[in-house]
């Protein structure tokens, strides 16, 4: 595939900061039901691989910025905020990592200084989901997910009676 060590290295530090952010843990402040993130090493650890200031990084996951008008209000928060609020960073940086690999790959098996060719795509077909009113986008997740299962039931069904 071709990515240089300077990008296999922060993959590695950006894998190594998804695992260290779920071991960050919060401390209730007093009795004034809000958290600060606990000053150690899994702190530490995310703050240099994602290349923050502990302090930062502890302040963006125990507060959150609004603009309301033209005043910023800082609002500190709650444990399970602050919890929800640490896992959707992980849950982002584990995401963004994920597309970029993918990019890599599928430039890599582009043809040629063009992208059209040989690419990798994943999709999920595992269960069908069934809202209350679905989207036409929903619409057609079913009708790929319905023609895949069936492409696949006709292949193994050959492979049965040869």
């Amino acid at each position: 595939m071709n990515i240089i060590k300077e990008d296999q290295e922060s993959v590695f530090a950006m894998l190594a900061a998804v695992l260290w952010l779920g071991n960050v843990s919060f401390t209730i402040i007093d009795n004034e039901n809000h958290v600060e993130a606990v000053q150690d090493e899994s702190l530490i650890n995310v703050a240099k691989l994602i290349g923050c200031d502990a302090a930062d990084l502890n302040l963006a996951l125990s507060t959150r910025k609004m603009r309301v008008g033209s005043d910023n209000i800082v609002q500190k928060l709650t444990l399970s905020q602050a919890v929800e609020t640490r896992d959707a960073l992980a849950k982002s940086i584990y995401a963004g990592l994920f597309e970029w690999l993918v990019e890599q790959i599928n430039k890599s098996l582009a043809v040629g200084k063009r992208l059209t060719g040989r690419s990798i795509s994943i999709l999920d077909i595992y269960g069908f989901e069934s809202f209350e009113r679905n989207s036409f986008e929903q619409f057609c997740i079913n009708y790929a997910n319905e023609r895949l299962q069936q492409h696949f039931n006709r292949h193994l069904f050959k492979l049965e009676q040869e």
